[in-house]
């Protein structure tokens, strides 16, 4: 019977509600440079590298406006939450002896405006961030990273995230995904092993505990 022993987790949408502290801070840095875009039109950009975003706008000046997104976003800091029950999650999940690792978008930089003020690096063995690959999700490469470095087996390795780039990035590198159905209303593309509705709902993993989350 399959039981995971390694859980790797996406940050933004997944262990944070960042979701309007980034889009507010790319609107503003944005029409700073003359390009006007609602917030519904700005969602792709969550969960994917800022300088993979800012590529759609063919700016003359991209790293400058990433800075400036970046100082931005500092300002909404205090719009970004942990959602509910994350750290009790993490907390028990470590005390079972489940290996826990990060696989993120975010660069060292990023990490530590929120993930890192907020006190949830301590819960991880092993965090991988856009400044670790050449390529970034949807590819396979931080995935890989993660087996690599961690020896872990695909087979026993499951990555939990909110957006269809996770759900690729998993699935690419021979792994299987759970969708965090906490951190948005609709379903991706791409098809999840899993479907987790709450956080509680990932003890309903295989190896976990008994019960079956949505296939």
């Amino acid at each position: 019977m399959k039981a995971y022993t390694h859980l790797v987790f996406d940050i933004d949408g997944t262990l944070l509600n960042t979701e309007m502290a980034v889009l507010h801070s790319l609107q503003w840095a944005l029409q700073q440079h003359g390009i006007a875009q609602s917030l519904e039109q700005l969602r792709f950009a969550l969960g994917i590298p800022g300088k993979d975003a800012l590529i759609r706008f063919q700016l003359n000046n991209p790293d400058q406006v990433l800075r400036e997104w970046d100082a931005k976003f500092t300002e909404f800091l205090q719009e970004i939450t942990i959602f509910e029950g994350v750290v009790p999650l993490l907390q028990a999940l470590r005390a079972r002896g489940i290996h826990l690792g990060v696989v993120t978008s975010k660069t060292q930089v990023e990490l530590a405006q929120d993930f890192d003020a907020m006190g949830l690096t301590d819960y991880f063995d092993i965090i991988v961030t856009a400044d670790d690959t050449v390529q970034h999700k949807p590819d396979a490469e931080p995935m890989l990273n993660y087996l690599k470095r961690s020896g872990a087996k695909a087979a026993e390795t499951i990555y939990i995230g909110d957006a269809d780039y996770d759900l690729q990035c998993a699935l690419r590198a021979g792994c299987d995904c759970a969708l965090a159905q906490w951190g948005r209303t609709d379903l991706p593309a791409t098809a999840p092993t899993w479907i987790l509705h709450q956080v509680s709902d990932v003890w309903k993993l295989p190896g976990l505990k008994s019960g079956d989350a949505d296939r």
